[in-house]
């Protein structure tokens, strides 16, 4: 019986064995054929490439005091050719983003929108994207960044991508860049703040061009709450012709200098943005006792 079953069975699996090699040795000619004739296709399959790094990834705040409102200028350059939709901009915890969406500069990416899509992470959609070359340095300054709260040693994070959306480049760690406690020898931003806008592209961005004939300016500075008695703009012009100027908080981000006469070519911009509660003088007698100068005497 067992010789029967041996003489009946085995032809058949002999004809499946011939039947499954035949469907390998296809399979085999298909994959060879497809991969002479798109090589790269099947490896970027198999092995799809890894997004680059980006490079010289900079990070500098105008402030490093803890917890203050202030502005980041951010660097780097592309690592890769590519269609750049996005910017994706990543902070530690403990920064707050969340109303960052103010663009100062930009330099090196088309126009676009700058959205917060947490407390952490801001986004800048270029509104029409092009082609931008690998080694492109890309500038961004973004006002209205509170610093962590904890003083540290920090690194932000950049990544770009296309409009799949698919990553280009990164996310790639910036420098280190440090933010520390308030000391003794510190004026608090919160409380005080000096600027100097020259007469160059900075200055400029900013809504300093002095020209030799105009007298008002509107002044984009995020570090301005907006219209409020707490908060008091004071203004000096140096390096151009005397003149006087005054300040007065518009809105959110900005406030207007008016001159009695046109600020010269190269004139230099210094502020102070003081937001200590206002002191109020209610009363306007004068004594003897409260003068620091004693009792007054007329003349003979």
């Amino acid at each position: 019986m067992n010789s029967i079953k041996r003489g009946v069975l085995e032809p058949c699996n002999m004809n499946k064995s011939k039947r499954h090699l035949k469907n390998l040795l296809a399979l085999f000619l298909i994959v060879s054929a497809f991969t002479m004739l798109y090589p790269s296709s099947i490896f970027s399959v198999i092995n799809p490439v890894a997004a680059a790094t980006l490079a010289n990834v900079t990070v500098i705040p105008t402030n490093d005091i803890v917890n203050t409102r202030t502005t980041y200028d951010i660097f780097f350059n592309t690592a890769t050719t590519g269609l750049i939709k996005t910017i994706r901009i990543t902070f530690p915890s403990g920064f707050e983003v969340s109303s960052s969406t103010v663009l100062l500069v930009r330099s090196g990416i088309g126009q676009g929108l700058l959205s917060a899509s947490s407390s952490s992470t801001l986004i800048y959609t270029v509104s029409n994207p092009v082609i931008v070359p690998a080694g492109t340095t890309i500038k961004l300054e973004i006002g209205r960044i509170i610093n962590s709260n904890t003083a540290g040693i920090f690194r932000v994070g950049i990544s770009t991508a296309d409009t799949v959306p698919t990553v280009i480049d990164g996310p790639t760690l910036s420098w280190s860049f440090k933010i520390r406690e308030i000391t003794g020898n510190d004026v608090s931003p919160n409380f005080m703040i000096r600027k100097t806008l020259n007469d160059d592209a900075a200055g400029h961005a900013h809504g300093w061009d002095p020209d030799a004939s105009t007298t008002s300016y509107a002044i984009f500075d995020s570090d301005i709450i907006g219209a409020s008695d707490a908060e008091f703009v004071s203004v000096m012009i140096r390096n151009g012709n005397a003149v006087f100027c005054s300040a007065t908080t518009a809105d959110t981000g900005l406030f207007h200098v008016q001159c009695n006469s046109a600020p010269g070519n190269s004139a230099i911009l210094d502020y102070i943005i003081t937001k200590l509660p206002a002191h109020v003088v209610t009363s306007t007698s004068i004594s003897s006792k409260s003068s620091p100068f004693g009792s007054l005497q007329t003349g003979h």
